[in-house]
This record gives C-alpha cells, structure tokens and sequence, in this order.
C-alpha cells in the first residue's frame, strides 16, 4: 500500500506536468529527509498523540505548489511517506472550470499496553467539479475507509461477541449538479454507500440517498428566501434482508422584515418505515428565529418545538434560544447566548424518560493593543433526569492571552477550569480540572527561528490524572535553500489509582530541508 499510496498522487501530478506546456510551469516547494528517534515505557495505550509515531528514516515531505500556466494552479503534499503513518493530499485548479483532489491518510490504534493489539484505518479521497458554464457545476466523489488489525475484548478476560479482530471497510460515493444564476439555484445528488466486514458478514449493509434542494427569492418580497430540500433514501442489511426507507423533506425562509431585523424559520419532516417491523417513526421540528441588528451587535432569539411518533410512544421536545453580541469596535467583543430543551415523555415509554438541559455562555474579548488580546469566558450546563432522579452539572471557566512583538516573536497562554458533577439515586462521580497551555516563539536571530510550549492536565477528586505534552523546536536556515530542523517532544501520563497506567516518551525528529524551485 506504501507504494500505491505515493504513486498514485504522484503520477496525477506527473500527467498535469506532462498535459502543460514546460515554458508556463512554475513550481516551488520543499523536500525533508530525516528520521524518528523514540525512547518509551509504560502503557502505550495511554497516551494518543504518539500511536503514529514510528522509528526510522522518514521521507518526512515533499511539498510543491505552483502554476502550470497563467489559469491553473497545483499542489502536492506528502508527509512521512516511508512510514505507516504516511499521508498526502493532491490539488488541481482552474478556477471556474476543473477542480481534482485527492488525498490518503492512515492511522494506528493501539489498545493494549504493550502495543501488540491494535488496529489500522486507512482512508483515501478523490473527488473532481466540473464547471461547463458558468452557472452550472458538476461534482462527484469517492471515499474508502478500512481497518484491520486487532480488536480488544470487553470486558477484558472475555470472548467479546464481536471477535477479535477488525477486518471492514467503508466504501461511498456521490454525485451532483448544482445551477446558481441570478440569486436563484438548484441541485440534485446522488449518494451510495456500502459497508462490508469480511469477519461477521452479519453486518454487511448498503444504502443509497437520493436528494434535491432549490432556493430562490421570492416572486413577491424579494426580501424573502426560500430553501427546499427533500431527500428519499434506503438502507439495507444484506444478509438478513432488512431494510427501511428514510423520507425527508426541509424548508427554510429568511424574511429581511426590516433593514436591521431578520426573520427565520426552518420546519423538517422526517419519516422511517422499518419494514421489518412495520413500525412508521415520524418526526416534525418546527424551529423559528430572530435577529435585531444594531450598531454595536445584535440580539438574538429563537424557538424550536420537535415531536417524535412511533406510532407507540410520542416524544415531545421544546427548545429555547436567546443571545447577544456586543461589539462597539475591534478592540472589544463580548457575547453571551443560553439554550434550554427540555424532552417530555408523554407515554413515560421512553428508557430515559423526561430530560431537561440547558447551557449559559459568556465571553470576552479585549484588545487594547494590535498586538495584545486578552479574553476569558464562562460557561454552565445542567442535565436532569427528572424521572429516574439523575443529575449532570458542570461549569467551565477559560483565560486566554496572546501577545506578538513584530521582529522578536509571540507569546500566547490559555487556561481552563472545569468542573463535573454527576448524581444518581444511590452515589455521584465528581471531577475538578486544569488544562494549561503556553506557547513561544522567537525569531529575532537571521536565519534563525526557535519555539517551545507546554501543555499541563491535571484531573482530581474521583479521579487522580495527570498528562503533560512539551516540546521544543528549531529550524535553521543555510544559504536561503537549504534547512536543519529540531523537534523534541515529551509525553507523559499518570494515573495514581492504577498503579501501572504510566506513560512516558521522548521523541527527537531530525530534518534536512531543501527548498526547490522548478521551472
């Protein structure tokens, strides 16, 4: 796959190369070679940062971006393509007539502590718009994500019903068109996707949507927009022929009812008919919203009334919006919005019963200077299970500074702390937090550019965690073309009420640059 991988993101910038004429080409980019030092111990579980980071030499990037002629523009990244946690992304432009991607990216899992079980997740990505005229684009897209390796039993000592071992893929794809012309358009699209797990093939599904929005102004108030959308999809097991239909139909219209107040609303129904059980689940949301515009900000507020019918319980759901912007220039911004949904069981069927939440933020920016900005915020969020007589609160404050001096470099910090706490009949769980992180740069040196940072979690009363990330870095610059660069990371992680849940890494990169210029 290695190979695969960077041949055929290769090769597609190799045909646009070869399709323009070589006196119009104009490349630049950069190519890094180096390698991967890792010394580690403990648990490799705990820590998620470093389940890509692999030993060895490392083609660590070749990055070109440039122009093939006066219209159309390319790009080229690939990172770490040696290794297994290579990616790449592919670019082509000519603006209002092509656009090509591509991209491949993969990923490890690892789930034990010794590192032995884990899994890999591989995703590629090309996708093309076409643009024939002007008002008219057409686009089309392929996804294909698999994973294989390991899978670790729970609980752990136990033959999991679910095996083993991971072997599946996910593979979709869709096409459209769409048509703007004169504040007015339409689209159509068609999308398909197919799961396969070659070790429970019990699972196997299929699905295919196919959908159709328009918006246009209307004929009456051309200071009123209207969006429909409606969509007819299916989705089936391939082994045990099941299947259900899914039916959706949105409205949205915004009404500018005066030169500083708009209006929206949105309604969406939705309808599952599970032929299996011959069981209609249908669902209505009816959501309203204004704002008012001043010359300072804004005042916002809204409400949303959702049912849900199963033809056995109904299930209601009130939703309540409000907020405001205050903004009297660019040297301070505040904002503050609440929400609040509460759920009404009216069959008291539903597991969970009747749940009320709400969430009130606050923040606030200052800048009393370009190159100076302060902030902090607040925010407070309750869950109640007023039925079963559980409850959720917590409560997050956050700070935040950054300061740039041009010349010299930046200093930036941001703090936070949490706190969670959850109640039942019989006990509670409470969690208090601290994250700090703080980062610096310093490029007053020619040819010299250094930084380092540092991030602090620490987790107390039920639990007892502590996590920090640092690193250090330089770069170099010979000669204009030519770079060395540094990067030493360290993790580590504790938990102090399981006595071998530890981790600790080092990991120095090393990287010769060379900066290129194709002509």
């Amino acid at each position: 796959m290695r190979t695969t991988t960077v041949s055929i993101l290769s090769v597609m910038l190799v045909v646009t190369l070869a399709a323009s004429p070589s006196s119009a080409r104009t490349l630049d980019g950069t190519l890094k070679l180096g390698g991967i030092i890792r010394n580690q111990t403990g648990d490799r579980s705990a820590v998620q940062e470093t389940f890509n980071v692999y030993d060895g030499f490392s083609v660590t990037e070749l990055l070109l971006n440039g122009m093939m002629d006066p219209r159309d523009y390319v790009s080229l990244d690939l990172q770490e393509v040696n290794l297994d946690s290579r990616r790449g992304d592919f670019v082509f432009r000519r603006p209002g007539a092509l656009k090509l991607t591509a991209g491949f990216d993969q990923h490890r899992q690892i789930f034990s502590p010794d590192g032995a079980i884990n899994s890999k997740r591989k995703d590629w990505r090309v996708g093309a718009e076409v643009t024939p005229i002007r008002w008219v684009a057409l686009t089309g897209s392929f996804d294909s994500q698999t994973r294989d390796g390991d899978r670790l039993p729970f609980p752990l000592g136990t033959v999991s019903s679910l095996g083993t071992q991971y072997d599946n893929a996910l593979r979709s794809g869709e096409v459209a068109a769409q048509f703007d012309k004169d504040g007015r358009g339409a689209a159509v699209s068609y999308r398909a996707s197919r799961y396969t797990d070659d070790l429970d093939q019990s699972t196997d599904r299929s699905g295919q949507v196919v959908s159709a929005r328009l918006y246009s102004p209307s004929h009456f108030l051309g200071n009123w927009t209207h969006l429909l959308r409606a969509a007819y999809g299916v989705h089936r097991l391939s082994n045990r022929d099941l299947d259900y239909t899914l039916t959706n139909l949105q409205y949205t219209g915004v009404l500018q009812a005066a030169r500083a107040l708009q209006l929206r609303y949105r309604f969406e129904g939705n309808r599952v008919d599970d032929q299996a059980t011959r069981l209609k689940t249908d669902r209505f949301e009816n959501d309203a919203d204004a704002t008012y515009y001043y010359r300072y900000g804004q005042f916002s507020g809204g409400y949303g009334y959702e049912t849900n019918d199963d033809d056995q319980t109904l299930t209601s759901y009130n939703t309540w919006r409000a907020g405001t912007i205050f903004r009297p220039g660019k040297y301070l911004d505040a904002r503050v919005d609440y929400v609040s949904r509460v759920k009404k069981d009216q069959e008291d069927l539903t597991l969970l019963k009747d749940i009320d939440a709400s969430q009130i933020r606050a923040k606030l920016q200052v800048r009393p200077r370009d190159e100076l900005a302060l902030g902090a915020g607040f925010s407070r969020r309750e869950r109640e299970f007023t039925t079963i007589g559980v409850d959720l609160k917590g409560d997050e404050f956050n700070a935040f500074g950054r300061y740039a001096y041009p010349g010299w470099g930046a200093l930036s910090s941001d703090y936070s702390y949490s706190t969670d706490d959850y109640r039942d009949l019989t006990a509670g769980f409470h969690v208090r937090s601290h994250i700090v992180t703080a980062r610096a740069d310093f490029e007053r040196l020619k040819n010299l550019r250094l930084g380092g940072g540092v991030t602090y979690l620490d987790i107390r009363r039920d639990l007892s965690i502590e996590k920090t990330l640092v690193f250090v870095e330089g770069t170099y610059t010979l000669q204009n073309d030519y770079h060395l660069e540094v990067r030493y990371n360290v993790y580590n992680y504790d938990d102090y009420l399981l006595l071998d849940r530890f981790y600790t890494a080092n990991v120095l990169r090393l990287n010769v640059a060379y900066d290129l210029h194709l002509r």
